[in-house]
Order: C-alpha cells, then sequence, then structure tokens
C-alpha cells in the first residue's frame, strides 16, 4: 500500500511540473512547451541550458513515454491502459494531457466494457483527484507565493543584469549567481516541500491501513478488552473475546486451500501486495503476540486458583472450562487434583494435629489426675448422676465439666471433625477425580468424541485412583489411632501398677458408662460418615479401606465396652450405700443401680456389634447390612453380662462380710454428701447400720432375693430380646449361684444367731443341775426356755425391722435349730422318770406352741424324734395315771402361755 501511495504522489508531482522524472537532465524553454502548458508551470532543471530544438526534441521524447506508461484516470484499470486494454499507441485523443484528447474516445477505447455501477465509481474517485490536486496545487502556491515572486524579482534582474553587462565566459555567460541563486531555492524547496510529502504520504498509509483494518477493529481492540475483562473478573468473557479473535485471525490470513479464490483475483495485482500482506501479517502478530502475553498472565492466574484450597469445587471446574478454551498446555484437571490432593492430606494431618494436643493436654491437666483419685462418696455420687441421666439428651451439658467427659467431649469433637473433613473434601474431589478418568473434561471429551477411544493416560487413572485411597486411608489411620489410643490410655488410667492390686479401700474407678455414652456417640458419626463415603461409589479398593476399618472399631468397641463392663461390675459393690427403697423397705437401691448399669452396658455392646458394615464396594442397606451380627460378637457379649452379673453378685457377699472399719467408714460418708442424693428412687426412708454384720447379711439376703425374682429375669429378658438367643441354661445357672449365695448368708446369720438359744438349752438341760430321772412333777416351764425363746425375740425384733420378709424363713430355721438342740441334749439323758418326761414335754410344747406358725415338716419330725427319744428312755414308776398326769400338764402349758403372752406377742400369728 505504501508502495502505490508513493508512486501517485510521484505522478502527481511529475504532472504538475511537466517533467518526464524527478532528476531532469535538461532544461525546456517556456516558449518550446506545448500551448497546454500554462505559463507559471515551469520545469526548471539546475543541469544545464539547452538549445530550443534539443529541449522541443526532449520534450515530443518524454510526450510519448507519458503516453506509452499512461494510467487509467478513473483507476478501475491497473496498469498501463495500453497494455491493459490492447489500445494502440498512436491514438492520442485517450491521453489527458494532449489538446486532443477526448473523453468519449477515451472511455470506448479503455472503457467500453466496464459496467456502469464500476464507472461510476470512478467518476467519483476522478473528481476526488482532481479536487485533491487542486487543493494541493492551490495550497503550494499559496504557501510559496512569496518565494515565487522573489523568485521572478530575481530572475528579472539577473536578465536586465544581463543586458547592461557583457556576457562573458568568467561569469559563466551571466548565469553564474542564477545558478547559485538556483541552487538555494532548490535546497530551500526541498526542505518545505519533503516534510509535506512525507506527511502526506503517512496521512495516506494511516487512511489506507484504516480502512483496510476496518473489519479487524475487534481483533485490535482485544487486548484493551481481555485487560479489561480480567480486571473486572470476567474471565469467562475473556475467553469468549479470546477465541473471537482466533476466529478473526484465522479469517485474515486463510489457509493456502480457502484462499484459492482471492489469489485468482488478484492474479494482475500491484507488485506491492505480497509487502502490503506481509505489513498485514506483521500487524495482527504484533496484536496477537500482545494477545499471547496477557492470556498467559490469565492462565497462571487460572493455574494458581487451581492451587487454592478455599476455593469450591464449582469454581475450580469453572476455572478448568476456561484454560481449556484458552489454550492451556498443562493438564488444569490433573495439577488441580494434585493440589487438593496434597492439601487434603495437610490439612487432615494437622486437624488430627490439633485434636490429639488437645487430648493429651487435657488427660495430663492437674484436674483430670485429682479425678482419679476421687474418694468412694464422691464418686458413687457422680457414678448415679452420671448413670441417671445417660439417656437424658442433657447429659453432656450436665457434666461437661467434669475431667471425665471433658476428655471423651474433645475426643468426640476430633472424631466428628475428622469425619466432616473428610465429607466435606473427598465427594468433590472425587467427582472431578471420576469426571477425568471417564474422559468428561472437555479437551478429552472432545478427542474421545472424534476417535471413539478413551484417551486419557491409564496411569494417570491409577494414580487418581491411588490418592483417593490415600485420603481415605489417612482418615482410617488417624480414626483408628485416635480411637484405639485413647481407649487404651483409658484403659491405663483406670488399672493399678503391674503387681498390683486394688484394694478395697480405694474408691472406684468406673467410667464405663460414660465409654459406653460417648462411643455411641461415636460410632454413630463413624458410621453416618462411612454410609456418606458409601454413597459415592468409590472404586479402586478405596471403600473396602473404611470396611476394615469398621471391623477393627467395631471389634474394639465391643471389646472396650465389656472389659470396663466387667471390670467396673468387680467393684460395683463400692456404690452400695445402704439405703432402702421407698416402695420397698427390705432392699436397697443399689439393686435397681445394677440394672440400670447392667442393662446399659448391655444395649450399648450390642449397638456397636451391630454397626452397620459392608463387605464389598456395592451399596447395601443399613438394614440388610445390620440384619447379622457376626457369632463372635454374641457370645463376647453373653460372656461379658454374665461375668459382669457373677462379678456383681461376689461383690453383694463381700459387702455383707465387709470390715467392720470400712462399713463405719462408707457410714460417715453416707451421713455426708450421700444422704443428699438426687438420684435415689423415691424418698429416702431409713438408714441401716452398715457397721452390724446381721444387718448387712440381712439386707443383702433381701437384695438377692430380689434379684431372683425380678432383676435377672427382666435382664435376662433383655438380654434375649436385644441379641436373639435363648439364655434358659445360663440364667438357670445364675439363679442358682443367687441361691447358693443366699444359702450362704443365711446359713451364716442363723448359726450366729442359733449358738445363743443353743447355749441356753444346752446348759439348762445339760448343766442346769437338773436329775431328770429323779425330779416331782413340773409345777411350771424352765426358765432357759423362757430364755432361749427370747433370744428369738430379739432375732425377729431384728430381722423385722430390717428384712420383714424374711421373718418367717428365719424363725424357721431357728426353730428347726433349737429343735435339733434339744433333741441333742436329750439323746444325752440317759433316762427319765415320771417327773422328768413331764418335765421335758412340757418345754418341748411350750417352744412348740410359742412358735407354732414358724413350725415347718422339718421341725414337726425333729420335734417327733424328742418325743421318741424321751418315750425311750422313760421309766415309768407303779401305779401313775398318765392320763391325769397329761391333762395336769397341759394345764400348765396354757397357764405358761398365757403369762408369757406379752412377752412372745411377735411369734404371735396374725389374723
Amino acid at each position: 500500500m505504501s508502495s502505490i501511495v508513493r508512486d501517485i504522489q510521484e505522478i502527481e508531482l511529475l504532472r504538475h511540473y511537466h517533467l518526464d522524472k524527478t532528476n531532469p537532465d535538461i532544461w525546456v524553454d517556456e516558449e518550446d512547451l506545448p500551448s497546454w502548458v500554462h505559463d507559471d508551470d515551469v520545469n526548471i532543471d539546475h543541469g544545464g541550458r539547452l538549445t530550443p530544438r534539443e529541449r522541443k526534441a526532449q520534450y515530443v521524447e518524454d510526450d510519448s513515454s507519458t503516453i506509452s506508461e499512461q494510467t487509467d484516470l478513473l483507476g478501475l484499470v491497473k496498469g498501463n491502459i495500453l497494455k491493459s486494454k490492447n489500445v494502440r499507441g498512436d491514438i492520442n485523443p485517450i491521453s489527458s494531457t494532449q489538446k486532443s484528447f477526448n473523453p468519449q474516445r477515451y472511455l470506448y477505447a479503455v472503457h467500453a466494457n466496464t459496467p456502469y455501477d464500476d464507472l461510476c465509481i470512478g467518476v467519483d474517485r476522478l473528481q476526488a483527484s482532481i479536487a485533491q490536486r487542486s487543493s494541493a496545487l492551490k495550497v503550494l502556491v499559496q504557501n510559496n507565493f512569496d518565494r515565487f515572486v522573489s523568485a521572478k524579482n530575481v530572475i528579472d534582474s539577473v536578465y536586465d543584469d544581463m543586458k547592461e553587462k557583457t556576457l562573458n565566459e568568467a561569469q559563466d555567460w551571466g548565469t553564474n549567481r542564477l545558478n547559485t541563486i538556483l541552487r538555494e531555492s532548490y535546497g530551500k524547496a526541498h526542505e518545505v516541500i519533503n516534510p509535506v510529502l512525507e506527511r502526506r504520504e503517512k496521512v495516506d498509509k494511516l487512511r489506507s491501513t484504516v480502512g483496510l483494518l476496518e473489519p479487524y477493529r475487534l481483533f485490535f481492540n482485544l487486548p484493551n478488552t481481555l485487560q479489561e475483562s480480567i480486571k473486572q473478573g470476567k474471565y469467562q468473557q475473556a475467553a469468549r473475546d479470546y477465541n473471537k479473535g482466533k476466529v478473526l485471525l484465522a479469517q485474515a490470513f486463510p489457509s493456502n486451500s480457502g484462499s484459492a479464490a482471492s489469489d485468482s483475483a488478484s492474479t494482475h495485482s500491484h507488485s506491492s501486495s505480497p509487502s502490503l500482506t506481509e505489513t498485514k501479517r506483521r500487524v495482527f502478530d504484533r496484536v496477537w503476540s500482545e494477545v499471547g502475553r496477557i492470556v498467559a498472565r490469565l492462565r497462571a492466574d487460572l493455574e494458581s486458583q487451581l492451587e487454592e484450597p478455599w476455593r469450591g469445587m464449582e469454581e475450580h471446574e469453572r476455572n478448568i472450562k476456561l484454560l481449556f478454551e484458552l489454550d492451556t498446555t498443562t493438564d488444569p484437571v490433573w495439577h488441580c487434583l494434585s493440589s487438593q490432593y496434597r492439601w487434603i492430606k495437610k490439612i487432615m494431618a494437622e486437624s488430627y494435629d490439633e485434636q490429639t494436643i488437645l487430648v493429651d493436654e487435657l488427660r495430663k491437666s492437674d484436674e483430670y489426675l485429682q479425678s482419679q483419685n476421687m474418694t468412694i462418696n464422691g464418686r458413687t455420687a457422680l457414678f448415679k448422676q452420671i448413670l441417671g441421666a445417660v439417656n437424658s439428651s442433657e447429659f453432656e451439658n450436665m457434666f461437661a465439666k467434669e475431667p471425665e467427659v471433658k476428655v471423651w467431649l474433645a475426643i468426640t469433637a476430633g472424631v466428628k471433625t475428622l469425619s466432616e473433613l473428610l465429607l466435606r473434601l473427598l465427594p468433590d474431589f472425587w467427582k472431578l477425580a471420576t469426571a477425568y478418568m471417564e474422559g468428561n473434561i472437555q479437551k478429552v471429551q472432545n478427542q474421545k468424541r472424534r476417535t471413539g477411544v478413551n484417551v486419557v493416560d491409564q496411569q494417570r487413572v491409577l494414580q487418581c485412583y491411588g490418592m483417593v485411597k490415600d485420603i481415605v486411608e489417612l482418615y482410617s489411620s488417624q480414626m483408628t489411632h485416635m480411637l484405639i489410643d485413647n481407649l487404651v490410655a483409658e484403659k491405663q488410667a483406670r488399672q493399678p501398677g503391674e503387681d498390683q492390686e486394688q484394694d478395697q479401700s480405694d474408691p472406684p474407678t468406673e467410667s464405663s458408662v460414660v465409654t459406653a455414652f460417648f462411643l455411641g456417640k461415636i460410632v454413630t458419626e463413624v458410621s453416618n460418615c462411612v454410609n456418606d463415603v458409601n454413597g459415592l461409589s468409590l472404586r479402586g479398593g478405596s471403600f473396602m479401606v473404611l470396611v476394615d476399618m469398621m471391623q477393627r472399631i467395631r471389634w474394639k468397641f465391643v471389646e472396650v465396652i465389656c472389659e470396663t463392663w466387667g471390670e467396673d461390675a468387680k467393684v460395683f459393690y463400692n456404690h452400695e450405700d445402704w439405703t432402702l427403697q421407698t416402695e420397698n423397705s427390705q432392699i436397697t437401691l443399689f439393686v435397681g443401680l445394677f440394672y440400670q448399669f447392667h442393662e446399659y452396658c448391655l444395649r450399648s455392646a450390642y449397638k456397636y456389634a451391630s454397626i452397620w458394615t459392608a463387605t464389598t464396594e456395592e451399596p447395601v442397606s443399613n438394614d440388610e447390612a445390620s440384619a447379622v451380627v457376626p457369632a463372635q460378637y454374641i457370645e463376647k457379649i453373653r460372656k461379658t453380662f454374665l461375668d459382669a452379673s457373677y462379678s456383681f453378685l461376689d461383690g453383694l457377699v463381700h459387702l455383707a462380710f465387709a470390715d467392720a472399719e470400712r462399713s463405719n467408714r462408707q457410714q460417715q460418708n453416707l451421713d455426708g454428701a450421700g444422704s443428699l442424693d438426687n438420684l435415689q428412687i423415691g424418698k429416702k426412708s431409713k438408714l441401716i447400720d452398715i457397721t452390724e454384720l446381721d444387718s448387712r447379711i440381712l439386707i443383702t439376703i433381701s437384695n438377692l432375693s430380689e434379684l431372683r425374682s425380678v432383676t435377672i429375669p427382666k435382664l435376662l429378658k433383655d438380654f434375649e430380646r436385644i441379641c436373639g438367643i435363648t439364655m434358659a441354661d445360663d440364667g438357670k445357672r445364675l439363679i442358682e449361684t443367687v441361691d447358693q449365695l443366699d444359702n450362704i448368708l443365711f446359713d451364716d446369720y442363723i448359726k450366729r444367731k442359733t449358738v445363743v438359744a443353743s447355749r441356753v438349752i444346752t446348759d439348762g438341760i445339760l448343766y442346769s443341775g437338773i436329775d431328770w430321772y429323779s425330779i416331782p412333777k413340773p409345777t411350771g416351764v424352765h426358765a432357759f426356755m423362757y430364755e432361749a425363746l427370747l433370744s428369738l425375740v430379739v432375732v425377729h425384733a431384728q430381722i423385722s425391722e430390717i428384712a420383714p420378709p424374711l421373718v418367717f424363713r428365719a424363725l424357721s430355721a431357728l426353730l428347726i435349730n433349737m429343735a435339733q438342740d434339744c433333741l441333742r441334749c436329750f439323746q444325752q439323758i440317759e433316762r427319765f422318770g415320771m417327773g422328768g418326761m413331764l418335765q421335758a414335754t412340757l418345754e418341748m410344747e411350750f417352744m412348740n406352741h410359742t412358735l407354732a406358725q414358724y413350725q415347718s415338716p422339718s421341725s414337726d419330725e425333729i420335734l417327733q424324734m424328742i418325743y421318741e427319744v424321751i418315750d425311750r428312755a422313760y421309766h415309768p414308776e407303779g401305779g401313775e395315771n398318765l392320763q391325769n398326769e397329761m391333762a395336769a400338764l397341759k394345764k400348765l402349758l396354757t397357764d405358761a402361755r398365757q403369762s408369757t403372752q406379752v412377752q412372745f406377742m411377735c411369734f404371735k400369728k396374725p389374723k
């Protein structure tokens, strides 16, 4: 384009000064010029002066040369019109520089076949050219008029001086000064005109360039448009503009096959076209280079955003699509996955460390260590409160200040944090990884659509599976360590040191209820997390890692709760405060407390055993997964259930036979804060003097009776309902154990209470000096029998105060023992006389009638044996009327009973 403009300018300059070239070699006088040349159009050549003939010959030669190279006036025919239109060179009327120029002939010769519309365009172009030349000429004359005048004056002066002075060769025939002035004028003319021509050339270049590049205005504005969109955060708009720029660039420089038509149309184009195309390409390349730099910065920014973890996955997906649209050379999906993978592992590790440190600090705190040395009274009160509120929704708030609860709250919070972190990070990561592995990402999808083959690198696919599995394994490892390590630490805190046994005077360290409560929350949290992860349909073995983790946690939780359950049952007797129930005053609150504890541990253990666990990567429903609990879990729970029951029963016996010092200490604790306990069932009625062995044994026997008839059957029924197995044989053996313990305690009590009566009876029958053979007939019951029966009154009063239901059983047993003592003693008497026989019969009948309501087949049998012994040892005297004697004996018996009615009223059968 620049060469075309330059050629047009040169032609206009030559026409204006009537020159054939820009550097003429001869001078042409004004009178020798053709008549169509104006007077003021003077062709000046500083190279020398020619004769008129030479100048005319030169002009004719130049004129024919001009015609031979004439261009189209309308600008419709490119190149030389004589050659392009096959016009003969001797047809001068087509030359616009001749006076004989004829427009009609010109049009006929040159534009005979030119369409009318093109002629109209040519006319407009010609008018514009004429106007432009006229305007340029006027401006040239106006701007240089003073110089023209000055030059004219100088020429006239020189001409006059040449006339006045003699022309000589020394003065170069009078032209020396003129030549000097002309040379100066020529230099000044160059100084004036050349800048004008250069500016005009630049203007024309700019005008032509603007006209040429007008269709690509969007392309040249693209750098600014992109920067503005990026500044405003409109990345999608920037990507669309970038793709539009690519389309415009392709249109500006089409491929060779697509530009055949344009090539044929420009066969006779100006020789400057290749130069113009190259210029255009350089301009486009410069613009596109700037666009490339801007887009490269945008790509770098988007790639850095893929590494920012706080951005959501939707934003990452958007940035990935933008990077593909911006022709990224890297793999943004893999870059995002790698960055997210590293960040997820980092944040999970940091979170785990924070939670672990917090738990360790709480466990090492002075408050926690002091809580391990809590007194029996304090721990018992706390345990009752915990057990009473364990099913309440306010449990955590109620005991949030307790050191042990603080530790468990921290552990639970850590589990919840890690689970929520996994559920917040893994789904988006797996979604992106799945889309990448299945070839659903934009760039890969396009290649897959064209080839029909998934072009994703299989090595990358395996790495994606590996990253997901690593994340899941990290969660599994953290969860396992957090739970199992803390459970081990809890167990170590509960147990005494090696080679040490827990002293009975030490406070109980039960925490099975708290452990069971928080393990329940933990197992729910972990199970829900695993269920949610299962819904993601992970592949590559990732979900099986969680399955294995759940199996380990499942067994560990069952194992831990069973261990703490059994250990707490061994020392559960420490919670006995000997407070009687209001509704049933012969048993203590301790029995109901054990039922709550035992039933809660049972439900908790089964809950852990029935944790949802899948065995494959295929999702299954919770009902299907929890329907089957492995047999080893049920057996573990069953064994612990029975062991804990037996341990509890052993504790009852231990309580009954506990030393007086320990009992006294418990009584003192009870008289303190224990009497203000808020979790006792009903209103406290009375306290038992647990310093007395008899009191402890009687209340323990009552408790065993309650266990046998109510508590144990209820627990067995609960176990069968919860675990779904029968406990008939185990229950039978457990009841037998209760009966054995009951007999041991009862026999011990009866044995000690029989001692007094046995000693009195023995002394009275054998060592009181009675001669059973020679004594006279009876006049009343002997004192030893009264004393023996009075000892039973004391026993009756004691049992009635503590355990009324045991009165009949105890008095029946005591009656049997007294009868056995009497039988033993009478067996040692060799013979009885009438008086002795009647006296012994009176003693036995008095005892029998006094304790009539406590008779049993055993006592009747022993009494019959006594009569037989007396009868065998009886040696009657002659002439005695036995019938009359027996009638008198009955009267004595009646009198004795009436006289002792008040003393032995307690033995009277109620109406």
